[in-house]
């Protein structure tokens, strides 16, 4: 009871009467007086990003903190300027003293598939790749002429000459030895033959077979004897040969290295002093010194031996110095935008080359990723597109915990087959990653991937709006100006400006706002430039702007135009004028591409006996969404706590948006459906010729509404086309008064008293508008006048339930007949 009683008070609490506004109510005009110029030549443009303080101090502070996980997400809608905000925050605060390094990648000359990565200050890696290619170029000069030199030659023909005596001396042996053996050594085709002699001639076989048995083991003994020495001493021979060779090759290599060491301390003392390169000469001179026949000339390897053909590689590629990144142009540090974040272009590829039926590659095929173009600054991307890259995401983040920056084919990543490939050095990572995205995309990878907030903990998030105060619009011309310089357009009048700042309200749906938004303002000062360039002036003014507005309205009107058209038609069922119970005009809002309008829709309520339930019948055929399921469930929980208390609610209702083919959401109808069930309930008439629009809440508040201007705007244009008749007009919260601003064919009907506009807080206020008729409050026995809205509702209920159950009446007559 004490509940109830809580209801019946927050029923009885005294409303006040709608309102009806004046025509300097629906809009919110900016004076050109405000402005102390004439044209916006006349002004300097704004210089810090307006309104986006929040943002900047973000970035900053990402920008200022080097540790490990301080990456930033830079959030807001498409068309904030983000990315040119951003990057002149980075241009105005990046440290230009910061040291920024080239990246290289050389030839690993022990491991061939493993090329080594080298680290060098800005500008060296040209110098380095300039010095190594001359260094190899003298020594395809120098080198043959070294091997040409008198005293090389002189020390090479002794050693050939010291191996021949040598070889002479002990066959010479072995040949002293046959003679005295009685044996001869002769030369032939296959190697060596041993005879034995007799009288100075070879012993023929008949001779021999005459010979005793002791004679012939005698000779046997001999020959084997003679022909292991001369097996020994060809054993020998390749080994004295080897010798020759070898002291021929340090005879090489010494005078090889002499030059050598002096065209390689030619090298700049400054390339020299990095470690780094310092290691990587050292192998250099190592692998000329073991591949000297390369530079003499005896090695002819850019020709494949089989088939002529030139190879795909020079052997001198060995000694080539691949720049993956040059920042010797580079002002500050590197600050890179890669708009198409696919793998390859982030983090780098190995290109391979068809020879003959087969891939090869090496390491002068690296190419960069954004990743190394970046490392030592900013890498700014696009979270939309990125997310849209198949397998990036999870690399990214690898990359940013690890702080090493690997290039990797992404077969070999997936663990797929593949052709040979490389495995390149890593590089060490010092980036700093700046995402551009929407709120939606931070919240949800906050949500879902844990490793989100520990490598991107600051969020800049960019505001949408500012309040439109005098000192604002004052910033917000500079804004216009800023604009206009970037476009290169003509200068705008200070009434073009004050114009733009009521379109900027009205772009962000409150008069007492301004949108932030860069590419409106900026697409507004560009057509209005064109329509002013049309007209041979040389600046822009309110006609422009104007025309520019009208315009657009034009070309994104079609499917407006087709609605409209339908109504006008009868195709689609719209009235406006009259009276019909259970059935009023709602406000709807359609959004197509960058369109917006508002046009009238009929909602109608049928009552019926059933269990108090009140069906949507665009939630039973799909066609509601979360937001107007919501509104339904609203209105029927009002009409629980404001009816049920007095009588079970017998009846069943349904509600639809007549007519209405597609998704159905908002519940910015609520208000008027609410007022079609009591019509129905009540069977009071509603007047058509007023639309309302406003979300309820379960104790009949009226609560505000998006698109209130459109809505105002599309009905106004359906009554006009069909004439005013001075009674129509609009019921919307008031709430929304804040938000007006109404264009001036509405302005001028209003003041005409042809149109109107009622702002409401409650429901109470909306049924007396739309029939004449109170709703009824409470006397002191609890009833409601049975002349009001509220009485004919119970009323009718309490009809209703005598009609379900007539069993309960005549109980109820019995008994009190008895008492």
């Amino acid at each position: 009871m004490d509940m109830n009683q809580g209801h019946q008070t927050a029923q009885m609490t005294p409303l006040t009467e709608a309102r009806k506004l004046s025509s300097t109510e629906l809009y919110h005009p900016c004076d050109p007086g405000l402005f102390d110029f004439t044209t916006t030549d006349d002004i300097e443009p704004i210089n810090t990003p307006l309104g986006l303080d929040r943002a900047v101090n973000a970035i900053k502070l990402g920008m200022g903190i080097p540790s490990k996980g301080f990456n930033i997400y830079v959030m807001g809608s498409t068309g904030l300027g983000k990315h040119s905000v951003t990057q002149r925050l980075l241009a105005e605060n990046i440290d230009k003293n910061k040291q920024v390094y080239d990246w290289c990648y050389v030839n690993n000359f022990r491991e061939n598939n493993k090329p080594s990565i080298l680290r060098l200050p800005a500008g060296m890696g040209k110098v380095l790749k300039k010095k190594v290619q001359q260094l190899i170029d003298e020594l395809k000069i120098t080198v043959p002429a070294a091997l040409q030199n008198e005293n090389l030659i002189r020390e090479t023909d002794l050693l050939q000459n010291e191996l021949n005596e040598k070889e002479i001396a002990a066959f010479q042996a072995i040949e002293k030895k046959a003679d005295e053996k009685q044996c001869v050594l002769k030369r032939s085709r296959n190697g060596y033959l041993i005879h034995p002699v007799r009288n100075d001639e070879v012993m023929s076989k008949e001779a021999f077979s005459k010979l005793s048995l002791k004679e012939q083991e005698q000779i046997n003994n001999d020959i084997e004897e003679l022909r292991f020495m001369v097996v020994n001493l060809l054993k020998q021979v390749p080994i004295w040969d080897q010798e020759m060779r070898a002291k021929k090759e340090k005879l090489e290599r010494e005078c090889v290295g002499i030059t050598l060491d002096y065209l390689a301390g030619q090298l700049p003392a400054e390339l020299l002093e990095i470690e780094s390169v310092n290691k990587y000469t050292q192998k250099l001179k190592q692998h000329v010194l073991d591949n000297i026949p390369l530079f003499s000339g005896s090695l002819e390897t850019e020709i494949n031996e089989y088939t002529g053909q030139k190879l795909s590689f020079s052997p001198f590629t060995v000694y080539d110095v691949n720049i993956i990144v040059d920042n010797s142009k580079t002002e500050g540090i590197p600050v890179i935008y890669e708009d198409n974040p696919t793998f390859v272009n982030l983090f780098g590829r190995i290109e391979h080359r068809g020879e003959f039926g087969a891939f090869v590659t090496n390491f002068t095929l690296i190419k960069p990723g954004a990743f190394h173009r970046a490392n030592g600054g900013y890498l700014l991307l696009d979270v939309n597109q990125l997310l849209n890259k198949p397998f990036v995401w999870d690399v990214i983040k690898r990359t940013l915990l690890s702080k090493e920056l690997r290039i990797q084919p992404l077969e070999q990543l997936l663990s797929i087959n593949s052709i040979a490939s490389l495995e390149p050095d890593v590089a060490p990572v010092d980036i700093k990653v700046i995402l551009f995205g929407s709120r939606l995309f931070y919240y949800l990878l906050k949500q879902y991937d844990p490793d989100f907030s520990q490598l991107f903990k600051v969020q800049a998030d960019c505001a949408e709006e500012i309040d439109r105060t005098p000192e604002a619009c004052q910033m917000y011309a500079k804004f216009i100006r800023h604009l206009q310089k970037e476009s290169q357009t003509r200068p705008l009048s200070n009434e073009a400006v004050a114009r733009i700042i009521e379109y900027a309200a009205r772009q962000v749906e409150d008069g007492e706002k301004l949108t932030l938004h860069q590419g409106d303002i900026n697409s507004m000062i560009l057509e209005s430039n064109y329509w002013a360039g049309e007209q041979n002036q040389d600046v822009i003014a309110l006609e422009h702007i104007e025309k520019a507005i009208d315009e657009k309205d034009y070309r994104t009107g079609y499917y407006k135009e087709l609605i409209t058209e339908s109504i006008h038609r009868g195709i689609s069922k719209i009235e406006t004028e009259g009276m019909r119970v259970g059935q009023v005009n709602g406000l709807s809002v359609y959004r197509i591409d960058d369109s917006m309008f508002g046009r009238p829709t009929r909602i109608t309520a049928a009552v019926h006996l059933g269990q108090g339930n009140v069906i949507n019948i665009e939630r039973e055929v799909s066609l509601s969404g979360p937001s107007h399921s919501k509104g339904i469930m609203i209105l029927t929980a009002f009409m629980r706590q404001q009816y049920e208390q007095r009588e079970p609610l017998s009846f069943s209702a349904t509600l639809t948006f007549e007519q209405s083919h597609g998704m159905v959401d908002g519940d910015s109808a609520s208000t008027a459906e609410l007022c079609a069930l009591i019509s129905a309930i009540a069977q009071v008439p509603l007047k058509q010729g007023i639309a309302l629009t406003g979300a309820i809440d379960q104790h009949g508040n009226v609560e505000a509404i998006g698109g209130v201007n459109e809505k105002i705007e599309g009905f106004f244009e359906i009554c006009s086309a069909r004439g005013l008749t001075g009674g129509q007009g609009v019921i919307i919260p008031k709430t929304n008064t804040a938000h007006l601003m109404i264009n001036q064919k509405v302005r001028q009907a209003v003041d005409k008293g042809e149109f109107h506009i009622w702002t409401v807080d409650h429901l109470d206020q909306v049924m007396t508008l739309l029939t004449d008729k109170e709703m009824g409050k409470l006397d002191d026995k609890q009833r409601y006048p049975a002349s009001s809205i509220n009485g004919a509702v119970l009323a009718r209920i309490k009809r209703m339930n005598k009609a379900k159950n007539p069993e309960n009446e005549d109980t109820k007559r019995s008994k009190k007949q008895k008492d």
